[in-house]
């Protein structure tokens, strides 16, 4: 298949998988904005890492064999299925099959890499953190709670619940976990270093550890800023504060890579 044409497969292939889920998330009235968000910047960013690496070299542009090409018309049949996550199904294939087929250095081992991080993101993260759920969240919490009882003195924990008055408290579900975060920042990072055409060392590592710590502040600072009452809620969870929040994380995700990134050119 001419690299022109390849490079063309690629890209629809992975808008084509973006655009399916993501209208499948705005359609869905249980998402806050937050989410929406944050999904929607993993999204975009895989896609600037991945026309990144179509770009980057015209001498070493993808160019796919028949049985590639049909294997992604057939993991894109999974965009008609009624469920975003589940859309993911065919790009995890589709990563899975470029990753272990595609020779060290490859721009489609690149890409494959780049799908697979994104499906992990969307996909199989979430699938994991459901069942170790129980185990994680109650020292989550415990955490929130002790760093609350120092801006709070009053802040009292049960179970899954913080409270500063008696009758009003929040519930730590699932969603609010910083894991979902930590994710997205992972993904961030490669996509940077997909984009920058780097590779990753123990600098880069590192400025990923440092992403992680400011990610757990972020969350942490506010869940406990929902806790006062039910306007800070409305303003934290499902108002413009969701939306600053998702702008802080993703600055706290992506800055520390780029500093790196330069102090390295």
């Amino acid at each position: 298949m001419p690299t022109g044409a390849a490079s063309w497969a690629v890209l629809v292939f992975t808008v084509g998988t973006a655009l399916s889920a993501g209208l499948q998330r705005h359609l869905d009235p249980a998402l806050g904005a937050q989410p929406l968000i944050e999904l929607d910047l993993g999204e975009a960013f895989a896609s600037a890492a991945i026309l990144s690496l179509l770009l980057a070299s015209p001498h070493a542009r993808p160019g796919l064999t028949g049985r590639d090409l049909g294997l992604l018309v057939l993991c894109a049949l999974f965009w008609f299925l009624p469920e975003f996550h589940a859309v993911y199904l065919g790009m995890t294939l589709a990563g899975l099959w470029l990753f272990f087929r595609q020779s060290q250095g490859s721009a489609l081992r690149e890409i494959g890499q780049v799908w697979l991080a994104l499906s992990l993101c969307q996909l199989w993260g979430k699938l994991a953190f459901k069942v170790l759920y129980v185990v994680i969240e109650p020292y989550e919490v415990g955490l929130m709670a002790r760093i609350g009882q120092w801006v709070f003195p009053g802040l009292t924990r049960s179970g899954f619940q913080l409270s500063t008055q008696a009758d009003w408290s929040i519930v730590i579900l699932e969603g609010c976990s910083t894991f979902h975060n930590l994710a997205l920042a992972t993904l961030l990072w490669l996509c940077v270093l997909k984009i920058a055409g780097r590779r990753a060392d123990r600098g880069t590592f590192a400025s990923l550890a440092i992403s992680a710590v400011l990610i757990v502040a972020i969350n942490v600072a506010r869940i406990l800023a929902m806790v006062p009452s039910k306007d800070a809620y409305a303003f934290w969870h499902d108002g413009s504060g969701a939306a600053i929040v998702a702008l802080v994380s993703l600055a706290a995700s992506v800055l520390p890579i780029m500093i790196r990134l330069e102090q390295q050119a």
